[in-house]
């Protein structure tokens, strides 16, 4: 039997406990066991029904609707009853009179149209609000998705290293019996072990993290999925830069600000006639206090000398400037962005092909050589453990770089007019 050093037996519990704390749900509470296998189709029609904030915009594109009904509607007619001379003295010569008068403002110089056409195109601003945000939750549910799929092959590879490690702690213990190894190999052996151990419950915490980001997305406390079905994409067709810089204009990130500026030029053509005066025209009877009754008719209007609505027109215009330097700036971070995300994809499409094409197959080869050659008395078992670790760190990295890639995949389709196409026809 190997032997084994009093500092290991003193660490193994600290070391379990640590493990099973590791791999605890992360609420506290016992997590459910489901069995369901979630797609990426799966999870976006999922968001998109529960997700607040997604649902929150299109309750605001609701109340823009509303907003529209209420500037489309007419003021209301004013009815009058008058009592004129009542209670008067018996030696004045006056009888009394009662009117009853109804009274409709009019608006003969277009301030109620301009109103309606500032509410039409605040709703256009809500409609493109709740289509952006569309498009943000699908992107988040791609990159959380991507992010779930890279953390279920990382736990992968961890369980895959906690069996190598058992399996080559297993074969040093046998050469130490034989006396091929020195003890002290044995003990190297059942750290590397206890260290595999560590990170593959470290992963499983992650995985169930992911799980859980995932979830988060919909609404829901936690998942009620066991896994993510799919794989990591290694190729990303890439648009032309010029077309797709053009394209950005179609996105309702712009479009919203082109109907914000529509909105606010309309509400500066209310504010430059809010000075002209409303039209109130009346018409009534009048009966008279000694029998008879006779006709009223008349029409009032504002005298436009107190307020001449400067500061209005003034803020008006202020606020249209406001919206154009707002979607220029709008206009900047969505080209930076399509610039940054298309150069990491082929960042992340090279480190791919070296890892995968070059990298991994030789990492695997030194690896199975040395294996090999342990077993046979030829190599250290240090150069084996290196190795080990070598193999495990190249895996790791090219999930990393597949993640990185599928990542900067879902920002790109965020930002192509056919991204949402795109994103609903095929799974990573």
């Amino acid at each position: 039997m190997p032997l084994k050093c009093s500092t290991c037996f003193l660490f193994l519990p600290f070391v379990s406990i640590s493990i099973a704390a590791l791999g605890a749900d992360p609420g506290g509470l016992p997590a459910p066991a489901p069995e369901a296998v979630l797609t990426l189709a799966e999870a976006r029609q999922r968001a998109l029904a529960g997700n607040p904030e997604f649902l929150a915009s299109q309750a605001q594109v609701r109340a823009a609707e509303a907003g529209l009904d209420q500037a489309r509607a007419l003021p209301n007619p004013e009815l009058s009853y008058e009592v004129e001379d009542f209670g008067s003295t018996p030696s004045a010569d006056v009888e009394k009179q009662r009117t009853l008068s109804l009274t409709q403002v009019f608006d003969p110089f277009g301030k109620r149209r301009a109103r309606v056409t500032a509410a039409l195109h605040d709703r256009g601003v809500a409609a493109n609000d709740a289509g952006g945000r569309r498009l943000d939750v699908l992107a988040e549910v791609e990159r959380r998705f991507v992010a779930l799929l890279g953390a279920q092959e990382r736990q992968a590879i961890a369980t895959e290293g906690a069996a190598t490690a058992a399996q080559v702690r297993s074969v040093v213990a046998a050469l130490v019996q034989t006396g091929e190894a020195s003890p002290i190999e044995a003990t190297r052996a059942e750290n590397e072990e206890i260290i595999a151990g560590v990170d593959a419950a470290t992963a499983e915490r992650d995985l169930e993290l992911a799980k859980s980001a995932l979830a988060r997305l919909w609404g829901a406390d936690r998942p009620d999925f066991a896994s993510a079905a799919g794989t990591l994409a290694d190729a990303v067709p890439l648009p032309e830069l010029d077309v797709a810089l053009e394209n950005l204009a179609s996105l309702p990130d712009l479009a919203r600000w082109d109907e914000e500026t529509a909105s606010l030029e309309a509400l500066q053509v209310a504010a430059r006639r809010q000075p002209l005066p409303d039209l109130a025209f009346s018409a009534g009877t009048r009966w008279y206090g000694g029998g008879g009754h006779g006709y009223v008719a008349g029409v009032a209007l504002a005298i436009p000398v107190l307020s001449t609505a400067a500061g209005a027109r003034k803020e008006a215009a202020v606020r249209l400037e406001q919206a154009a330097l707002a979607r220029r700036g709008e206009e900047v971070r969505l080209r930076s962005a399509l610039r940054e995300t298309r150069a990491t994809i082929v960042r992340a499409l090279a480190e791919v092909r070296v890892l995968r094409g070059e990298v991994l197959p030789r990492a695997r080869q030194v690896y199975e050589a040395l294996d090999e050659g342990y077993r046979r008395g030829k190599f250290r078992l240090l150069d084996l453990l290196e190795a080990r670790r070598a193999l495990a760190a190249t895996r790791l990295r090219l999930v990393d770089a597949l993640v990185r890639l599928n990542e900067a995949r879902a920002d790109l389709r965020r930002l192509l007019p056919d991204g949402d196409a795109i994103a609903n026809g095929d799974q990573p």
